[in-house]
């Protein structure tokens, strides 16, 4: 997508948009602000069908990115339209008739860079699939560099370095999530 870069603002813009359409928000949109505004380099917008799914999903997306370090610089607005400010990227869940009566759209429409949730999730699927081709390309290129093994004096190993092996190997698994 024209005008779409990958960086921290951007996965940031992403989880939230996400984390909307989990919870059934509508009409998500994306705006990359970055090149007009000094407050932000993203605008999450989207539409809440009561006020009660608006506060719903404000809390939701407060407590899934708190989970992961994220915190809400500042929370702010009515029922009708709640503002989450996460200085990179700011969040506004508004109603629809308060959407369509202030038209923050129109507002910062100049930005020419606006993505629904359908087009970047295309874009990051096409992303991924690019840099699995690169990596199947490279891997072949990497198997033929490798040196002849080099044969390992046998050393005795105790029962004790086993148990720590076996332990260690299940502590990986465990952070890995391949083992509960």
């Amino acid at each position: 997508m024209k005008g779409f870069e990958r960086n921290e603002a951007t996965d940031l813009a992403v989880a939230i948009a996400e984390l909307f359409d989990a919870k059934k928000a509508e009409n998500i949109v994306l705006y990359d602000i970055s090149k007009i505004s000094s407050v932000a380099n993203y605008m999450v917008v989207a539409t809440v069908s009561s006020t009660t799914q608006g506060k719903s999903i404000a809390d939701y997306i407060e407590e899934n990115l708190n989970k992961v370090g994220v915190r809400v610089l500042r929370r702010d607005g009515a029922m009708e339209w709640i503002v989450l400010d996460y200085n990179e990227v700011i969040v506004h869940i508004f109603t629809p008739e308060v959407r369509d009566t202030y038209h923050l759209e129109k507002i910062w429409g100049e930005s020419k860079n606006a993505f629904t949730l359908e087009d970047v999730r295309k874009f990051l699927e096409k992303e991924e699939q690019e840099n699995s081709k690169v990596e199947k390309q490279e891997k072949p290129k990497k198997e033929e560099k490798k040196k002849a093994p080099v044969k390992k004096e046998k050393t005795k190993t105790t029962k004790k370095e086993t148990k720590w092996e076996g332990l260690y190997q299940i502590q990986q698994m465990k952070l890995l999530g391949l083992q509960k």
